[in-house]
């Protein structure tokens, strides 16, 4: 393990990635049901892939492959090292059609990497050792990576955390905290860096100006789970500059569960920076042909472990097109690869509130109650003349006199992890046949703001 790989040179990093890819291909033609399987079905044999030059000859997988059989994406751990065969945690990313979000495996070996990850992924953020962290993720049901991550992550940097409990996942949690409680922490903590999805540490900067708050400490927010506009910073960057300090940073990660750490800034705009490329091998390639794209061009992102034991994904399509560049970072020196320009979504799948959800779930719980007629999903802004507004989730139902409202919206909380406000509204509000004959079914008005 280097360090500080993500400043060494770029023949360096490129070494250390093709030793790594050569060690996780031997795992997964032994070890792996899924690859061994599919390389199998396609006759790609061992000595076909030499070097990362050769990797197009793997498939690329969806989403949809992972989630239809997770157990087959862990490895077959008897025999190696007593780290891999510890199974550390499980965090969960997008839900199948069944409702269940989909389990992602982690040993302690793959842990222990996980903190390197995070370590670094800080260091290029530039905290300081004198920095104080507010884990403003929210506590679910599920275990997500953010919340867990973000503790973990300031453990390595040898850090306080603290984090409020944002969230009411079950009736069996009691210690949830409300916005006032949670600005109450941070300020009495004197936390120097808020950390948490977009629009819910918007509302915290908003609500602590309304309660007059001290926030002078903060100096840094560190944001995902959303897109965030240049719009976005610069109204977050102000109001933090009101009631924190003047210089105050919006630092944003292009994160996912399946890397368990984010891709981050050095500094606004200065691309989201890969923070182990030991560990991360990522393309991007046309989301039709699946051929390469050169660096600097945009398209579907693709993510391949190089160093993991537990649940292990090779040509993964992380659902965004985005851009990659390998030139040397301009502000802070790094030769890691990174993404230019903020990736976007390139699937059915949306974020609401931090949280990747497939729309199907939805439909499905909703088809499946039986007491529910005409629906339809609406995804738009808490306050619609406020294009910076946190997100909100409506059902819109045309449902049995007696159908039981409160049931539902918890069913498809429990699925989807965001709990959706139900309007209850006459059919042909929702469809109506005189104008078409094709209902639909979900609605993104943020697309229209």
């Amino acid at each position: 393990m280097i360090p500080d790989l993500p400043h060494q040179t770029r023949s360096v990093i490129t070494a250390v990635q093709e030793q790594n890819f050569q060690r996780m291909l031997d795992l997964c033609f032994t070890r792996h049901p899924f690859y061994r399987r599919r390389f199998q079905e396609i006759g790609l044999l061992r000595k076909h892939i030499k070097s990362l030059s050769d990797i197009s000859l793997i498939p690329i997988i969806s989403k949809k492959d992972y989630a239809a059989a997770p157990e087959d994406f862990r490895l077959e751990n008897d025999g190696l090292e007593e780290e891999a065969s510890i199974q550390w945690d499980v965090m969960h990313t997008t839900g199948t059609s069944g409702g269940k979000p989909t389990p992602f495996y982690s040993t302690a070996y793959d842990f222990y990497n996980t903190l390197t990850a995070n370590r670094r992924a800080l260091e290029i953020r530039r905290v300081r050792d004198t920095d104080l962290v507010a884990n403003l993720c929210p506590m679910t049901l599920y275990p997500y990576g953010a919340y867990h991550r973000t503790i973990a992550a300031a453990n390595v940097m040898k850090i306080p955390v603290i984090s409020p409990l944002p969230g009411k996942p079950s009736a069996h949690f009691h210690w949830s905290s409300s916005l006032d409680e949670v600005v109450t922490a941070v300020a009495k903590s004197q936390a120097t860096i808020l950390w948490g999805v977009t629009s819910y540490v918007r509302r915290i900067l908003i609500r602590a100006e309304e309660m007059e708050a001290d926030f002078s400490a903060v100096r840094m927010a560190f944001v995902t789970g959303e897109a965030v506009s240049e719009e976005m910073r610069r109204d977050m960057t102000d109001r933090m500059a009101r009631i924190g300090q003047p210089n105050s940073v919006v630092n944003i990660s292009y994160a996912a569960t399946e890397m368990q750490v984010g891709s981050v800034e050095c500094c606004p705009g200065s691309g989201f920076h890969n923070p182990a490329p030991d560990h991360f091998y990522f393309e991007i390639v046309d989301s039709q042909t699946h051929k390469s794209r050169p660096l600097g061009e945009r398209g579907l992102s693709v993510l391949t472990h190089l160093d993991r034991r537990g649940t292990v994904l090779l040509r993964y399509a992380m659902g965004d097109y985005a851009a990659l560049t390998q030139d040397q970072c301009p502000h802070c020196g790094s030769w890691t690869d990174r993404f230019i320009g903020m990736p976007s979504r390139a699937d059915e799948l949306v974020k609401v509130k931090g949280m990747l959800i497939n729309p199907e779930v939805i439909t499905d719980l909703l088809l499946a109650d039986g007491q529910i007629n005409e629906f339809q999903v609406v995804i738009d802004r808490h306050d619609p003349s406020d294009s910076l507004s946190e997100d909100c989730l409506y059902l819109r139902l045309d449902a049995h006199p007696d159908a039981d409202l409160e049931r539902v919206a918890e069913g498809v909380r429990l699925a989807a992890g965001v709990r959706p406000v139900i309007q209850r509204v006459g059919r042909a509000e929702i469809f109506d046949t005189e104008k078409t004959l094709k209902a639909k079914r979900f609605i993104d008005m943020r697309k229209n703001s």
